[in-house]
C-alpha cells in the first residue's frame, strides 16, 4: 500500500474515531445522569447511588487484565465490535425487559455491571490499537480527539440527560442511547486496525502466564513504570479536589447548590479547550518537559482552592475565581495526560500493549475510589485548608522526584528508549 493511500486512511480512521467516541462518551454520560437521577427519585438513598457508581467502577478495573490479554491475543477490530455489540444488546435487552416488566434498580445494577465489564473489553482493545488505526504521528490529534469527546459527553450528557428525564419514558430514553451505540457500532466496522500493524506470531499460552509476561515486560520498561507511578499518584492526591471541593464550596463558603453544579461543569470546558488546542498543532518537542510543567501547574491552582477560606471575598468574586480554577485545572490535566500517553504509546510494542493498557486501566480506575475514601474520611477530621496546601506539596515533591531530569532526560526525548 502506497504512503499516501496510508495517510488517507489513517485520516479517515482518526476523524471515524473521533465521531464514534462522542456517540458514546455522549450516550454513556446521558445514560449515566438520567440513571442517577432515577435511582435517586425512586429510592431517595445516597447509598443506593453510590451502589452504582461501585458497579460501575469495580467490575471495570477486575476485567481490565483479562481485556489486556484479549487484546493481545486476538485481532483488535473484533474485540472492538463485538463489545460495542455486546453494549448495544444488553441496552436493547433492557428495553424489552422494561417494556414486560417495567424499569427497576436492580436492573440498572445488572445493566451497569455488564457496561462496566464489556466496556473494559472495548476501552483496552482501542487504546492499545490506537498506534495501529493512525500511525504514530498521528498519536497526539488522536488522543486528544479522544479528551474532545470526553468532554462533549461531561458537557452535553448532563444537559441531554435531565432534559429527557424530564420530558420523555424510561423507554424513549433507553431506545436513544442503544440508536447511539448502534451508529458507533457501524462506524467502528468500517475501521481498519491493521493499518500500521505491526505483524507478530502471538503466542499459545495461559492467560496467568500471558498476564505474568505482561507484568515482565512493563518491569523491563523502566520510562514507563516512571510515567505510570507519576500519573498513578496524580489520579490519588487530585481525588482530594474531586471530594473536597464541593465540601469546601457548601460547608466552608456556602454557595448556592446552582453555583456548585456550574463550578463543577466549568471543568469540562477546559478539558475541551485544552484537547483541542493540542488536535490543532503539532506534536510537542518535549512532551514529557511539557507534561511535568503541567502538573507542577496544577498542584499551584490546588493549593489556590484555599485562597478564599483565608480571606474574605464577594461572593460574586468567589463563584468566578472557583470557575476560573477549575477550568484551569481540567486544561492542565489534559495537558499532563495527553503527552505522558503519547509517550506510553510509543514506548510499549504492539505485541504487550493490550496487556500493559489493562494493567494501567486496572490501577488508574482503582486508585480514584481508593484516594476518594481516604480523602472524604479526611475532610472530616482535617482542616480542609491544611488537606490542600499539604496535598500540593506532597505532590510537587512526588512529581519532581519521579520525574526528574535522568529520568526523563533533560530534552524530554528519552521517550524513544
Amino acid at each position: 500500500m502506497s504512503e499516501e493511500l496510508k495517510v488517507k486512511r489513517a485520516t479517515r480512521n482518526l476523524y471515524t474515531f473521533l465521531v464514534s467516541k462522542m456517540l458514546t462518551s455522549l450516550g454513556f454520560g446521558v445514560f449515566n445522569f438520567g440513571i442517577s437521577l432515577y435511582i435517586l427519585s425512586v429510592t431517595g438513598s445516597a447509598l443506593s447511588f453510590a451502589t452504582n457508581i461501585l458497579f460501575n467502577v469495580l467490575p471495570r478495573a477486575l476485567a481490565a487484565p483479562l481485556a489486556g490479554y484479549v487484546a493481545d491475543r486476538f485481532p483488535k477490530k473484533r474485540i472492538v465490535v463485538a463489545s460495542m455489540a455486546g453494549i448495544t444488546l444488553s441496552v436493547a435487552v433492557l428495553i424489552i425487559y422494561t417494556i414486560m416488566f417495567g424499569i427497576s434498580v436492580p436492573a440498572i445494577y445488572t445493566i451497569t455491571v455488564i457496561f462496566s465489564t464489556i466496556g473494559a473489553f472495548n476501552g483496552v482493545a482501542f487504546s492499545s490499537s490506537l498506534p495501529n488505526l493512525v500511525g504514530k504521528q498521528r498519536l497526539q490529534k488522536a488522543m486528544s480527539f479522544n479528551q474532545v469527546s470526553y468532554s462533549i459527553g461531561s458537557i452535553g450528557g448532563p444537559a441531554i440527560g435531565g432534559m429527557m428525564f424530564g420530558f420523555v419514558s424510561m423507554k424513549v430514553f433507553l431506545i436513544s442511547m442503544m440508536v447511539a451505540y448502534f451508529i458507533a457500532l457501524c462506524l467502528e466496522a468500517t475501521m481498519d486496525f491493521s493499518l500500521y500493524e505491526t505483524k507478530i506470531e502471538k503466542k499459545r499460552e495461559s492467560v496467568l502466564k500471558s498476564m505474568k509476561e505482561g507484568l515482565r515486560y512493563l518491569n523491563k520498561k523502566p520510562l514507563v513504570k516512571t510515567l505510570l507511578l507519576t500519573t498513578l499518584w496524580m489520579n490519588f492526591f487530585f481525588s482530594a479536589v474531586s471530594v473536597g471541593l464541593v465540601f469546601v464550596l457548601v460547608q466552608k463558603i456556602g454557595i448556592p447548590s446552582t453555583q456548585v453544579g456550574f463550578i463543577e461543569g466549568s471543568g469540562a470546558i477546559g478539558m475541551l479547550v485544552a484537547s483541542l488546542y493540542l488536535s490543532s498543532r503539532s506534536d510537542l518537542r518535549s512532551p514529557l518537559h511539557f507534561a511535568k510543567n503541567s502538573a507542577f501547574t496544577m498542584c499551584i491552582v490546588v493549593a489556590s482552592i484555599t485562597l478564599p477560606l483565608f480571606l474574605a471575598v464577594n461572593s460574586t468574586y468567589t463563584f468566578i475565581f472557583y470557575m476560573f480554577l477549575m477550568i484551569m485545572f481540567s486544561a492542565l490535566g489534559v495537558f499532563a495526560n495527553t503527552p505522558t500517553g503519547v509517550v506510553i504509546q510509543n514506548a510499549i510494542d504492539d505485541e504487550y500493549r493490550g496487556r500493559v493498557f489493562g494493567i494501567i486501566e486496572t490501577l488508574s480506575v482503582g486508585m480514584g475510589p481508593i484516594g476518594s475514601v481516604i480523602f472524604g474520611a479526611l475532610f472530616d477530621v482535617v482542616d480542609a485548608k491544611v488537606i490542600f496546601l499539604c496535598t500540593s506539596l506532597l505532590l510537587i515533591v512526588c512529581i519532581a522526584w519521579l520525574m526528574r531530569t535522568s529520568k526523563i532526560g533533560r530534552h524530554g526525548d528519552e521517550w524513544t528508549n
